[in-house]
């Protein structure tokens, strides 16, 4: 039970981190094309390799560890068989372990995590073989326990639940709708119908975005007025992130930065399978990959400038950057990675 598998074989470094220019569909409300401009490649491999052994400075052991957030200063961790795992920074040690899970079904499981900044949310799945549910809890960092339960029909391979116009939001049915869940209540009080199948949501300078892999789309909706701004054409896309250089989208083979506020593509990091999470920021964006482990993109130069390297390939895996560290996940190995980032 792992959230990334790629479909793809990793090919060499020198592949996976060459750039190129391409021109990708860009389908707004005129469907119009968008081509991403000529880029000049940056070289094959990063600018430095250093290996994970040297740069780890803590291991800390959870089964199954799959999505993660950061929040009242604690590192939180939703696992794939049914737990809120909670680690102290100070001493990377795990300082509660949660059972949110009601089912006792092993195949029944859901991977989503997201927090209010107060409260910390998660998925939930309940119910028996033969009336599978998967619910949202709200989980009390002051007590370590679970004070509410949403009922709300999640769908079980969402990660990140974002928080945007106060509320939670989550995908339903078959990933075609999304439900607000009011923040301070509990209560769903926003639907907003979607003319795809959508598996991932990421907050972008307050509006949601939607990946639709089955549809070839992202999605940007305003979540105030519950509507469809705009429709991108990728191919297949995954796993995202935001920032303020814009959302970053990892694609069938390839990563892709979309223009935050246009939605036009403007750079394309590929050949780039095996792809598993990343995580954005102004300052660096990190790929958790499969081979290579972890790589860091600066945003100013769109290079990569550094790999951290494991000596052995490690299962799929999330990725968090949180107190000037680097955290990485690895979900059959049960470990939690704690990295240091080499100097910018």
């Amino acid at each position: 039970m792992t959230k990334r598998s790629p479909t793809v074989a990793v090919g060499p470094l020198a592949m996976l981190l060459a750039i190129t220019a391409a021109t990708i569909a860009h389908a707004a409300t005129d469907t119009s094309a968008s081509a991403v401009p000529t880029l000049t490649p940056i070289p094959p491999t990063p600018a430095s390799i250093a290996p994970l052994d040297e740069r780890t400075l803590a291991t800390v052991s959870v089964d199954n560890p799959d999505t993660m957030v950061a929040a009242q200063g604690s590192l939180w961790v939703k696992t794939d068989d049914g737990r809120v795992v909670r680690v102290d920074p100070e001493t990377n040690t795990v300082v509660a372990d949660v059972k949110v899970d009601t089912t006792s079904d092993p195949y029944h499981y859901c991977q989503g995590l997201g927090t209010d900044g107060t409260a910390i949310w998660a998925c939930s799945a309940s119910g028996v073989e033969d009336e599978r549910k998967i619910d949202v809890v709200r989980f009390d960092p002051a007590t370590n326990s679970v004070v509410q339960t949403v009922e709300v029909g999640m769908i079980f391979d969402q990660f990140e639940m974002p928080f945007v116009a106060d509320r939670i939001w989550v995908l339903t049915g078959t990933g075609d709708t999304l439900v607000g869940i009011d923040a301070a209540t509990g209560d769903p009080t926003s639907s907003i119908e979607l003319d795809a199948r959508c598996t991932q949501l990421a907050e972008v300078a307050g509006s949601l975005m939607a990946a639709c892999p089955s549809d070839d789309a992202i999605l940007a909706i305003d979540p105030r007025e519950g509507s469809v701004t705009q429709r991108v054409t990728l191919e297949s896309p995954r796993f995202m992130d935001g920032d303020a250089n814009g959302l970053w989208v990892v694609q069938e083979r390839s990563i892709v930065r979309l223009d935050p506020g246009t939605m036009d593509p403007v750079a394309e990091y590929g050949p780039f399978p095996g792809v598993f999470d990343l995580d954005a920021s102004s300052d660096a964006v990190w790929v958790r990959h499969g081979i290579g482990f972890l790589f860091r993109i600066d945003p100013a130069t769109g290079t990569v400038i550094e790999q951290i390297e494991s000596s052995e390939s490690l299962s799929p895996g999330s990725v968090l950057v949180f107190e000037d560290s680097v955290w990485a996940t690895a979900n059959d190995e049960g470990q939690l990675f704690r990295v240091r980032p080499g100097q910018p």
